[in-house]
């Protein structure tokens, strides 16, 4: 196990999906805080694609990270941010 698997635990994705919302730890104004997420689906050509949402102003790179430990993709006021090498074809179904 790497040290960054130790320090960053990976947040349940079947969980999350299950239950339609979930609280993160993220870094937001210079404090850590747990922001609230909620599942949303959008419709795309191949089916729907689950998102994790949120509606406030969160710093990209800490949208990037949640998106990342997650396996989920992210929505927010910013846009949409993916787990590295994944696009929203990769969720459909979900």
């Amino acid at each position: 196990m790497t040290d960054t698997e130790k320090a960053a635990p990976k947040i349940d994705r079947a969980k999350i999906l299950h239950e339609g919302k979930a609280e993160i730890l993220v870094i937001h104004s210079s404090m850590r805080q747990r922001l609230p997420f909620v599942v949303v689906r959008e419709k795309m050509p191949g089916g729907l694609v689950p998102y994790l949402k949120i509606d406030r102003w969160v710093d990209p790179s800490e949208l990037l990270r949640v998106a990342a430990e997650a396996d989920l993709p992210v929505m927010a006021p910013q846009g949409k941010f993916f787990p590295p090498k994944k696009k929203a074809s990769d969720y459909t179904g979900l």
